[in-house]
C-alpha cells in the first residue's frame, strides 16, 4: 500500500524514484559488462588448458619410460626438486605441502570458501604437519579462517599469458620444501564443471605414482623409445616439465572456474535487478498517476471555487442593482 502524499511531497518523491531507477539501470549495465568479461575469460583459460594436452601427454610418456627403467626402488635420489618416487619422511616426520589456487577478487560466490573448507577437511583427516602455499589473496584469507596460515602468497595471473610467470615462481619453492623435509605435495584448486560452475579437487603431485604414468597410452611406433642424456638428468628435466604442466593446468582451471562462478553470480544479480526495476517502474507509474490525478483534482477544485466566487459576485451585483432601482 503506497502512502498518501501531499501535493508538496509528490514531486520530490517522484524525483527520488527517477534517481533510483537511473541508478539501478546503471548497475544493470555494469552487471552485463561483467557477465561479458567473465564469459570471454572462461573461454580464454579453457583454451589454455586445451593447448597443454599434447605436451602433457608427451611428458607423461617420457616419465613412464624413465621410471619404468629405474624401477620402484631406484628412486632417482639427487635429481633435484623432490624425490619423485620416495615419500618416506626425513627424520621420521611426515610433512605435507599444499598448493592452493584461488582468487584475488570477489563477486564469485563461495568460490574460495568452499575450496578452503575442502583443504581444511583433508588436513583434519591427516596426522602429518602441513605447510601451505596460496595463490590468491582472498583464498589465503579463507584458508586462515580454516586455521591454515599460508607461508607464501601470490596474486593470481591477470591473463592466460601470465600464468607461466606465477608457476615459475612456485617451482623453486617446491625444491626448497623438499630440502626442508616435505614428504608429499598436494595440489588443490576448483575445477570448471560447465553450467555447474566448479567443484573443489585435489591432486597428489609428489611422490609420483608410476602406475598412473604407465597407464598413459603409448604412441603407435615400431621402435622402442630411447634417449642420449643421462637417466637422472633426463628424469629431473621431465619432472620439472611435468610439475610445470600440472601447476599451469591447475591455475588455468581455477581461473576458468572463478569466472564461471562470477558469471553465475552476475546472472543471478541481473535477474534480481530486473525484478527490482519492474517493481520500481510499477511504483513510479502508480505515484505519477496519483500525482496527475491530484493535479487534475486541484484544477477542478480551483475552477469550482472560481465559478462559485463568480456566481456570488454576480448575485451581489444584481442585488445592488435591484436596491438602486427600488
Amino acid at each position: 500500500i503506497l502512502p498518501t502524499l501531499s501535493p508538496s511531497d509528490r514531486m520530490p518523491a517522484l524525483e527520488a524514484l527517477r534517481h533510483t531507477l537511473a541508478t539501478v539501470g546503471e548497475l544493470r549495465s555494469i552487471v552485463r559488462t561483467m557477465k561479458a568479461l567473465a564469459a570471454v575469460s572462461i573461454h580464454q583459460y579453457e583454451r589454455a588448458v586445451t593447448a597443454l594436452t599434447d605436451y602433457d601427454r608427451a611428458v607423461r610418456r617420457g616419465l613412464a619410460v624413465v621410471l619404468g627403467e629405474l624401477g620402484a626402488e631406484a628412486g632417482a635420489r639427487g635429481v633435484g626438486l623432490m624425490d619423485p618416487l620416495d615419500g618416506s619422511p626425513l627424520g621420521g616426520k611426515q610433512v605435507t605441502g599444499a598448493i592452493v589456487f584461488g582468487s584475488d577478487h570477489g563477486l564469485c560466490g563461495r568460490f574460495n570458501e568452499a575450496l578452503a573448507a575442502h583443504v581444511g577437511a583433508m588436513r583434519r583427516e591427516s596426522s602429518a604437519a602441513c605447510r601451505v602455499m596460496a595463490v590468491g589473496v582472498r583464498q589465503a584469507a579463507a584458508l586462515e579462517e580454516q586455521g591454515l596460515n599460508p607461508e607464501q602468497r601470490f596474486y593470481t595471473p591477470a591473463a592466460a599469458s601470465a600464468i607461466h610467470q606465477t608457476v615459475r615462481r612456485i617451482l623453486p619453492l617446491l625444491e626448497q620444501w623438499r630440502t626442508e623435509g616435505v614428504t608429499q605435495v598436494l595440489l588443490f584448486h576448483n575445477r570448471h564443471r560447465g553450467s555447474e560452475s566448479h567443484e573443489p579437487t585435489s591432486t597428489r603431485l609428489l611422490p609420483l605414482d608410476p602406475d598412473t604414468l604407465r597407464r598413459e597410452p603409448s604412441a603407435p611406433s615400431r621402435s622402442l623409445p630411447g634417449y642420449a642424456v643421462g637417466r637422472a638428468e633426463l628424469l629431473a628435466a621431465l619432472l620439472r616439465e611435468w610439475l610445470f604442466v600440472e601447476l599451469f593446468r591447475a591455475c588455468a582451471e581455477s581461473l576458468a572456474s572463478e569466472h564461471a562462478s562470477r558469471l553465475l553470480a552476475m546472472q543471478a544479480a541481473e535477474r534480481n535487478i530486473a525484478d527490482r526495476l519492474a517493481e520500481l517502474n510499477t511504483t513510479y507509474r502508480q505515484q505519477r498517476q496519483e500525482a496527475i490525478t491530484a493535479e487534475l483534482l486541484d484544477v477542478v477544485a480551483g475552477f469550482e471555487v472560481l465559478v462559485t466566487a463568480g456566481d456570488r459576485r454576480e448575485k451581489s451585483r444584481r442585488d445592488d442593482v435591484e436596491e438602486s432601482e427600488g
